[in-house]
């Protein structure tokens, strides 16, 4: 596996994901490029490796059970080229950087999303978003390639999406690039709101805990977060995962959390809502089987 890409052995994976749970993988595996990922899903397939695609590890539920295939992170995939107002970019990037490379570009239009965690390939693949701005809002096409390596481009007409989802979830393709428009504006006054927005984060969310972001989708005409609270279910604890006291929509992992007591937490808020509001909460997390 070496030559399409560094590889690490015996990865402990808690080191890769934000909620820093989960067991230890087999093969930890960075394609060199979008040609040695090619090879690399050549090689795993036709050896009966299982592999899986983990981005940041900011919006996933790992296992806590071992991995014994391959974990593939795109993270050396992470170009950014623009022409004229189009910028096209690698799925590996960091959403952080790619919103810096932007604004040092005169391009304005994505700075909400400075702040938000994790690379932009599974950015696109949860329509993430915040402050009123979404992925979606300025895509223009999807570079994907199939399990077998197969390349393909999706418009963005081509795609179904949503708030906070898009069926790139479901489908079992890889996101390796993207393009969308690139609009410019005062980069002074954007900076000025990104730090506003800063601010509200540190103040609202528990950054100071490892977590995986928003676990629900807000219903139409609610919040998840009001709905929990007003559930009851702040501070509540399953094993080592608990309902953030600071931010309802946010679990916790306060004390060596493992997979399953999320898990467990997110079936007992589920139930809660519905049995309070009638609201059914969709998850806007992935729970990852091996």
């Amino acid at each position: 596996m070496k030559e399409y890409g560094e590889v690490l052995e015996n990865v402990d994976l808690k080191k890769y994901n934000t909620y820093g749970i989960g067991g230890i993988a087999r093969f930890l595996v960075l394609p060199y490029s979008v040609t040695h990922l090619q090879g690399l899903l050549e090689y795993l397939n036709s050896n009966n490796i299982p592999w899986y695609i983990l981005g940041g590890g900011s919006n996933v539920i790992l296992p806590d059970d071992d991995f014994a295939g391959a974990i593939i992170s795109l993270k050396n995939i992470d170009q950014y080229e623009v022409k004229k107002d189009v910028i096209s970019v690698g799925a590996g990037i960091r959403l952080g950087v790619m919103v810096k490379k932007m604004l040092d570009d005169g391009f304005t239009n994505y700075g909400s999303l400075m702040g938000i965690p994790g690379l932009f390939g599974g950015a696109i693949v949860g329509n993430a978003g915040a402050y009123g701005i979404s992925i979606f809002d300025y895509l223009i096409s999807v570079t994907v390639m199939d399990r077998n390596g197969n390349i393909s481009i999706l418009k963005k007409d081509d795609i179904k999406y949503d708030y906070r989802y898009t069926e790139l979830k479901n489908n079992g393709v890889i996101v390796i690039a993207a393009s969308f428009l690139g609009i410019k504006g005062s980069v002074v006054e954007e900076l000025e709101k990104i730090e506003e927005n800063m601010q509200k984060r540190k103040s609202t969310q528990p950054l100071e805990y490892k977590n995986a972001g928003s676990v629900f989708r807000n219903p139409p005409n609610f919040s998840a977060g009001y709905l929990i609270e007003h559930a009851g279910l702040k501070g509540l604890a399953i094993g080592g995962a608990k309902v953030s006291e600071r931010h309802a929509n946010f679990i916790i992992n306060y004390n060596n959390a493992k997979s399953r007591d999320i898990i467990e937490l997110i079936g007992v808020i589920k139930k809660e809502v519905k049995l309070r509001f009638n609201e059914e909460l969709k998850l806007e997390q992935v729970i990852v089987k091996w």
